[in-house]
């Protein structure tokens, strides 16, 4: 309970392990949640307002901790809620990638050491009470250097007895070290190394200049593709569109004939041949078109038991039936098939053509095409 506490923490001070463990914490979590909840924007907000708190409160502590001006509070948090309600609301993963953005604004304090020494515990120093964690430390360290006692003689003794008083000055330089009593280290430090090598030298400025380029570019090539998919794929058999509808001639339907297995035949003036039944209500209003090959296959052709398929011209909806028109140029060969096969099947639906020979011969529109 006291950890959550210190995350929240107005008044305290992080060093630069904690708040490297936090931000990557922050992050790593965010996109897993992200991802889980896409499309939930409710759930995703909140998470993404409680994640920016933690990450404001453990900025301002390590801007405190190096001494550092407040107004650098304000770039990596407000980009890093930008770029994920960008993430949230695009439903695009190479969104994702912006979160590199925010990651580098907060890495330039990760250069900054601690301006003091002071008494960190789990890399936090401030007002909420993390003594529970440090007396587990402080006991940690002392069973590294326990002395186990030995008989020995006198002799051995005092040299012994030298070196346990070293290493016992050791243990105190130690914990004086553990307390922030120690003098403070000369040596450069890594972090500010890497920071005034950078603002030193223009190429590398231009390099990462060139990087975050490169990755929005990328995000913008990845949307632009999502789109363009996702337009496509909306000419579907499902929505086979206006344009599919206006290319297909209009055909008059006349001579109605019932054949046995529930369908009927049509003729259009131009001789051609439109086959209708009833079946599932659907959304679309013509689910295949020869002029776009655009539908469901299945309506492709009308397939018999035996001997070739005939492809239809365009398969229309109206309703809860079905009209399947075929090229005058196939009457003949559809009419015949239809007299003397056993079965057709079309659209996925199967038909029976038992008494279909009688019903053609008595209907002078269509016997005609009937050769015995």
């Amino acid at each position: 309970m006291q950890f959550l506490k210190s995350l929240l923490c107005l008044h305290g001070f992080d060093n630069r392990t904690r708040f490297f463990a936090i931000c990557s914490a922050v992050y790593v979590v965010f996109i897993m949640i992200a991802s889980a909840f896409t499309g939930i924007y409710f759930i995703s907000i909140i998470i993404l307002a409680l994640f920016t708190t933690v990450l404001a409160f453990a900025h301002l502590r390590r801007l405190k901790d190096s001494q550092l001006k407040k107004k650098w509070l304000l770039a990596p948090n407000i980009i890093f809620a930008l770029v994920s309600l960008i993430i949230i609301f695009s439903e695009q993963y190479g969104s994702y990638l912006l979160l590199v953005i925010p990651a580098l604004c907060s890495a330039v304090l990760l250069t900054y050491p601690s301006a003091n020494q002071r008494d960190f515990v789990l890399g936090y120093f401030g007002p909420v009470d993390m003594g529970e964690y440090k007396q587990e430390t402080h006991q940690g360290k002392l069973a590294k250097f326990r002395i186990e006692p030995t008989l020995v003689s006198d002799n051995s003794m005092n040299f012994n007895s030298n070196e346990q008083t070293g290493l016992h000055t050791s243990e105190v330089n130690l914990n004086k070290d553990s307390l922030g009593n120690s003098t403070p280290n000369k040596q450069t430090d890594i972090g500010e190394m890497i920071r005034l090598k950078l603002i030193a030298n223009k190429n590398a400025q231009r390099v990462i200049a060139i990087v975050i380029g490169i990755i929005i570019l990328v995000v913008l090539a990845s949307w632009l593709m999502n789109s363009i998919n996702a337009s496509n794929a909306t000419i579907l058999p499902n929505d086979v569109t206006q344009q599919a509808k206006s290319a297909l001639p209009v055909v008059t339907r006349e001579y109605p004939l019932v054949m046995p297995d529930n369908y009927t035949l049509y003729l259009s003036t131009h001789k051609g041949i439109t086959l209708n039944w009833q079946a599932d209500e659907v959304n679309e209003t013509i689910i295949w078109s020869q002029l776009t090959t655009l539908g469901d296959e299945s309506c492709q052709q009308i397939s018999f038991n035996k001997g070739e398929p005939i492809r239809t011209l365009s398969v229309q909806v109206e309703g809860t039936e079905y009209y399947a028109s075929f090229s005058p140029l196939d009457s003949k060969a559809l009419i015949q098939a239809l007299a003397f096969r056993g079965n057709f099947t079309l659209c996925g639906y199967d038909f029976s053509l038992k008494g279909s020979q009688a019903v053609l011969g008595k209907n002078k529109q269509y016997a005609r095409w009937v050769d015995y």
